[in-house]
């Protein structure tokens, strides 16, 4: 068996470079409630809307 260790970066290969610079990645319950939220934002959005149309009043004033 032989051992490889390199002093400086630019002798290291990119592959093993690329994965040491890559963000980790989100947890499963961190991507659940990224998605909660959105889904939330959304419908609230749709309900500002929803009550901003209604006719014969001026919510807004």
């Amino acid at each position: 068996m032989s051992a490889v260790s390199y002093t400086t970066p630019k002798y290291v290969p990119a592959q093993a470079n690329a994965q040491a610079n890559a963000e980790p990645k989100k947890g499963f319950f961190a991507r659940v409630l990224d998605a909660i939220i959105a889904a939330r934002t959304e419908q609230a959005e749709r309900e500002v809307l929803k009550y901003i149309q209604r006719p014969g009043r001026y919510p807004l004033l």
